[in-house]
């Protein structure tokens, strides 16, 4: 089958007076760039518009309608060739239909294949089809032999690059891992390294929190010294001191004709009270203003 055209005579050049209306209308063109119309002109104006939108509508119909009369046989034409293409089409995609269906089947018989090689790999924990399979692999020129290689590759380099993140002082693992999503080696050693860089940051954070904890101890021990800075007032004293200088006392001051009021007697009580600085200030002068002997427990 093929298209066979006969010869026909294609249509003449349309020929009018185009030289006649250009200088014409490029003579009236240059007059009305100039001319300005007065209040009482504006009759004139508007006729002389009337009459050039007569023109272009004159000459603008005569287009449409030379147009529509050399268009038409070609319309024909292309109105029957449509027609036979549309007949061709269904034949085409009928065809068109059982090839790919075939094509289909073809390569799901050799992912097939492909799957069952797979299988019988050595493959490491972590690597699985999904990383190593090509949509290449399914084309015919893609034979079994080179798929073969191309797993065989990506298995070494696998390991190769597992072993590499083993190797690293630290956060061999989590780099592993990322490099196991990723299948991108220098995206699984950044991993590593910002994750050795967030465990510094915490490290230092923790031993500077510790060196305040310590500074904040032993202000407070300091403090604690400064409100009882001398040890000999807190030297114990025993009751029969205690006695024996009330009694002495009281015995100097009878031969002077005097008698002292004795006061109640006092004894020591021990205790501990958990006390802020501010506090244990105040308590000390709580016990001086009050002539109160204390020491230390």
């Amino acid at each position: 089958m093929e298209l066979r055209i006969n010869e026909v005579q294609l249509p003449e050049q349309i020929t009018f007076n185009y030289e006649e209306l250009k200088q014409e209308l490029a003579e009236k063109l240059s007059t009305y760039e100039t001319l300005v119309y007065s209040d009482e002109q504006i009759k004139e104006a508007k006729a002389d518009k009337a009459n050039l939108n007569k023109l272009k509508k004159a000459l603008n119909d005569e287009r449409i309608r030379r147009e529509k009369e050399y268009m038409q046989p070609f319309n024909d034409f292309k109105a029957k060739i449509n027609e036979i293409i549309g007949i061709i089409d269904k034949p085409v995609a009928l065809i068109d239909k059982q090839v790919k269906e075939y094509e289909d089947k073809q390569k799901q018989d050799k992912m097939d294949k492909i799957k069952a090689l797979w299988s019988e790999m050595d493959v490491p924990e972590g690597l699985t089809l999904e990383r190593v399979f090509d949509d290449r692999m399914l084309n015919v020129s893609y034979g079994m032999n080179h798929v073969k290689q191309k797993m065989l590759d990506d298995i070494k380099r696998f390991n190769r690059d597992m072993e590499t993140l083993a190797g690293l002082p630290e956060f061999g693992f989590e780099a592993q891992q990322e490099y196991i999503r990723t299948f991108d080696l220098n995206k699984a050693l950044a991993e590593g390294q910002r994750m050795a860089q967030v465990q510094k940051k915490k490290e230092e954070a923790a031993r500077a929190a510790g060196e305040a904890e310590q500074a904040r101890l032993k202000a407070e021990e300091e403090t604690k010294q400064s409100a009882f800075p001398d040890d000999a007032m807190n030297l114990p004293v025993t009751e029969e001191e205690i006695a024996q200088s009330r009694q002495e006392y009281i015995d100097a001051a009878s031969a002077n004709g005097v008698h002292p009021v004795i006061a109640p007697a006092k004894q020591w009580i021990s205790f501990k009270a958990l006390l802020t600085v501010e506090d244990a200030t105040a308590l000390k002068q709580f016990f001086e203003s009050r002539n109160i002997q204390f020491e230390a427990v």
